[in-house]
């Protein structure tokens, strides 16, 4: 809750933008005023969502200058990072190892949101040509990959991996990116992409929620052919 007190002055700037992360819950919210702005304190059991929490800003004194914030939609991981003359949207990466004890990227939301506002940089538009690969904490391997591309419509398919310990990205790519149905189980069909709710640390979708711990990404591929025998 807060209040807002507008001025009679003419921002001297084209658009202020402002960079938000949901995080989890707080035990507490510290009241604060700044620039007209209150905010009262909030403790205890009065609520018990999400909250949310101010990464960084920048004010666009040109319409230019607003065009050139396409990084806007990625979280930086400290505020000076935000600035309009770029963003590295792997700059928080963290480099860890999956299941198969093979190099992976740590889960943030960072490593799900859209690059830019350019539709070939975002990720329902990137598994057109390459599958995504989720682990959990519970052991548990997902591939989502692209279903069928209709007239009006997209979908996606969401699998589990058998025995994800013992399958490397190499054993992936030999059989087929994606994987055929004979080396997974379907969890959920005909996905419209935003059925698909990125949480924090967790990926939530037709009421079931699962805790992401680390993702890979791979490029749709053909399964290889067997090689024939040497006379």
């Amino acid at each position: 809750a807060s209040v807002y007190t507008p001025t009679a002055e003419t921002p001297k700037f084209a658009a202020l933008v402002m960079v938000i992360r949901v995080v989890s819950v707080q035990s507490v919210y510290q009241a604060s005023s700044r620039n007209t702005l209150k905010s009262r304190s909030l403790t205890g059991p009065e609520h018990d969502g999400l909250s949310i929490c101010l990464e960084g800003s920048a004010m666009c004194k040109t319409a230019e200058d607003r065009t050139k914030l396409t990084h806007v939609i990625l979280r930086p991981s400290r505020l000076d990072r935000f600035s309009i003359k770029g963003h590295n949207a792997f700059a928080d990466a963290r480099v860890v190892f999956n299941l198969s004890n093979e190099p992976a990227l740590k889960y943030s939301l960072s490593m799900i949101a859209d690059r830019s506002p350019d539709a070939k940089n975002w990720t329902s538009v990137r598994l057109k040509a390459q599958t995504l690969y989720l682990e959990t904490s519970a052991g548990n391997r997902y591939e989502l990959s692209l279903q069928t591309i209709g007239t009006d419509t997209v979908t996606y398919k969401l699998a589990e991996l058998a025995t994800p310990h013992t399958v490397t990205k190499a054993v992936i790519m030999d059989k087929g990116v994606p994987l055929p149905d004979d080396d997974k189980t379907e969890v959920a069909a005909d996905v419209k992409w935003t059925e698909f709710e990125w949480g924090v640390t967790c990926l939530r979708l037709r009421g079931v929620t699962y805790k992401i711990t680390n993702l890979f990404w791979l490029p749709s591929t053909t399964p290889k052919e067997p090689t024939a025998p040497s006379a």
